[in-house]
């Protein structure tokens, strides 16, 4: 009987130490981490130093793409906004006013208008005054120059007519004398009276060129005013016309400005932390006020792993996330792969302050697991995933038989103990 037992014992343990050598499990390196969404957390600060009027959401509350998340005071950036947007208003109507002008249309006030508005019409009045009295003068001398112009030429006719006249009858009257027939006396009174309409030809002739001189005068200068007049105005447009659209671009950089008073989401997401300011109390320029974490975006989970186990992971190996808020025995496991591992070990803030001299901290190595499928199985409860859930990562690395769980050590502890003196 006790060699029957012994029989059996030793089979047994042959079948279980041929089991241990022929199967095989998986070999894992067990890594903690959280859940961390793809996108980085929003960080939402203001654009410029101000005081924090509201604060609208609290820590942990979900928020949706534009919902208000807190208000600064807007005094600053209003008065500012109104005191662009009086002067894009001051240049606008100065360069519709000018281009009414140049264009010849009616700029007059209308109900509802500005009080620059209002000025450039009147302006407008008193130019298009100016303008036609100007022309009006001109065309009064053009017209004056005309008539002593005509009056001349007619005068010149009339002249040359009685000089004709008068050289007919002196001739007349010296071939009388030379046949002696007339007196010398009458001669030279009919010569003299040539020469007395000769005279006043010549200068009724001056005259005449006179006012043709002034009369093209006047028609130039009246041309050489409309000119003057229209390039001043456009030389006047283009500088008026650079000032408004830079204007306007100013504007709209203080218009955003005031816009940024309210801080609001820029995308769903959930309400990460929120800067131990109260209201009243000054922020600064780029301070963070609200920090978001964006949620319906896909989630990845950071995990660390050990320095030690670092060898064995790599980049596409097979991963199996437990999640610690919803038990594996009831909820199954999400399943995934190695996407990313660091190049460098890391040490958390709070290892490095606590660490003591002679026994340093552990370093880590992160490495970013892609979730393939989150479908756990809970089909009576609801399951949503968040960023910040902590995680215990089981990453496949290989296949050991049973044996070598028994063997390893073993060998490692007669390999030391050979090796001491």
């Amino acid at each position: 009987m006790a060699r029957m037992t012994l029989y059996c014992v030793t089979a047994l343990l042959a079948a279980a130490i041929t089991w241990a050598s022929v199967s095989s499990i998986d070999e894992v390196v067990i890594a903690p981490g959280k859940l961390v969404t793809t996108q980085p957390t929003i960080v939402v600060q203001p654009l410029e130093t101000s005081i924090i009027r509201t604060i609208e959401v609290k820590a942990g509350e979900v928020v949706h793409a534009g919902q208000t998340l807190a208000t600064l005071d807007a005094t600053f950036s209003q008065a500012d906004v109104d005191q662009q947007q009086a002067k894009f208003s001051a240049l606008d109507a100065q360069v519709k006013r000018i281009e009414a002008e140049l264009a010849g249309d009616d700029y007059t006030k209308m109900a509802g208008d500005t009080p620059d508005q209002i000025l450039q019409a009147q302006l407008f009045g008193q130019r298009r005054a100016f303008y036609a009295a100007q022309l009006q003068n001109f065309e009064q001398q053009i017209a004056g120059q005309s008539a002593s112009l005509a009056a001349s030429k007619n005068q010149e006719a009339v002249l040359t007519q009685r000089r004709d006249g008068l050289s007919q009858i002196e001739a007349a009257r010296e071939r009388l004398y030379n046949t002696q027939s007339g007196s010398l006396i009458t001669l030279l009174g009919s010569r003299d009276a040539r020469l007395d309409v000769e005279s006043d030809l010549t200068a009724v002739r001056g005259r005449a060129d006179e006012a043709a001189h002034s009369y093209a005068k006047l028609r130039a200068d009246r041309q050489a005013f409309i000119e003057d007049f229209r390039r001043a105005a456009m030389e006047q447009l283009v500088e008026l016309r650079g000032q408004r659209d830079m204007a306007d671009e100013e504007l709209k950089k203080m218009e955003l400005r005031r816009n940024m008073v309210s801080l609001t989401a820029p995308a769903d997401a959930v309400v990460l932390d929120l800067a131990q300011r109260s209201i009243g109390s000054v922020v600064r320029e780029a301070e963070p006020v609200v920090t978001l974490v964006p949620i319906n975006v896909p989630l990845e989970a950071e995990v660390s792993i050990n320095t030690r186990d670092i060898g064995r992971v790599a980049v596409g190996k097979e991963a199996r996330i437990k999640l610690d808020a919803y038990p594996f025995q009831k909820y199954g496991t999400a399943t995934g792969e190695v996407r990313t591992i660091s190049q460098d070990t890391f040490l958390t803030g709070q290892q490095e302050q606590t660490a003591t001299p002679g026994q340093p901290a552990a370093p880590f190595f992160k490495a970013r697991i892609l979730l393939a499928d989150t479908r756990l199985n809970a089909a009576d409860v609801p399951v949503r995933l968040l960023p910040g859930m902590t995680v215990s990562t089981e990453i496949k690395v290989g296949n050991r038989t049973v044996i070598s769980y028994f063997l390893y050590p073993l060998l490692r502890g007669l390999d030391s103990a050979i090796r001491e003196p």
